[in-house]
């Protein structure tokens, strides 16, 4: 069976030419597409409703921080402050686990966008592969110069190095060869092509998905200010009731 060669002198049949069509096929698909757009839609969609409910937890920790931040002597000397603070203390555990379970939604997403990126990542090392496993230049040369003595041959001119010792009939026995060769050479430069071209894409779409992260950083800043402040009430809380305890051991009212 008549064979090219690979620019490391390994032959090359139509199978293989044949073998590295069927696996850029399977590298990169219409499918693969498909799911990749449904897969960011989703992560788009998921980020703007996690603003959304970082804005009402927010919403809902506001007034309880002005409430703690405008605390009057009078209100902490009397006997309010304890039902304020057993007030608060009830709001901010609700609102605590708003915000874990809105962490965790920040989390999720976040993953999902680096596990379609290492996704994106091994469908480019494919293609990569693939695209750098021949040399275009060198190929096109090689098709070049068959070409040539091709057309030498089919029309009559005779090639000098065959006019000085080789029969005539030497191109008559090897066009078959000749015209499987180049049949060879332009499928898997083909295929090269294509898989270059594919991962230039692919490139793209990694990139589409990088500029997803800031804004679920963004996200996951806003919730650790947030965290804080409601870190920060519940201890200014406990601190209030433990002196009110000890107030009260002390048997003032």
């Amino acid at each position: 069976m008549p064979t090219a060669e690979t620019d490391d002198g390994a032959p090359v049949g139509l199978s293989y030419a044949h073998k590295e069509e069927a696996l850029l096929e399977q590298a990169w698909q219409a499918q693969d597409r498909a799911e990749y757009e449904q897969d960011v839609r989703g992560i788009v969609g998921q980020t703007a409703e996690l603003r959304q409910a970082l804005d009402r937890v927010r919403a809902q920790i506001d007034p309880i921080w002005e409430q703690f931040a405008t605390l009057a002597l009078e209100r902490i000397l009397s006997d309010q402050l304890r039902d304020f603070l057993d007030e608060g203390e009830s709001e901010l555990r609700c609102v605590n686990l708003l915000l874990v379970e809105t962490g965790c939604g920040i989390d999720r997403v976040r993953a999902q966008v680096q596990e379609r990126r290492r996704w994106l990542e091994e469908k480019l090392a494919a293609l990569e592969t693939l695209a750098h496993r021949t040399s275009t230049q060198n190929h096109l040369n090689m098709m070049l110069a068959r070409v040539e003595g091709l057309e030498t041959y089919l029309l009559g001119k005779p090639e000098a190095h065959q006019l000085a010792s080789e029969p005539h009939h030497r191109h008559h026995n090897t066009l078959p060869s000749d015209l499987t060769y180049l049949r060879i050479r332009l499928l898997t430069t083909r295929s090269a092509m294509m898989a270059s071209n594919c991962a230039k894409l692919l490139h793209g779409l990694e990139g589409g998905l990088t500029a997803l992260l800031p804004d679920i950083e963004r996200l996951k800043a806003d919730l650790a200010a947030q965290t804080a402040r409601v870190e920060c009430m519940t201890e200014l809380s406990h601190f209030w009731l433990a002196y009110l305890d000890l107030m009260r051991g002390n048997g003032e009212p």
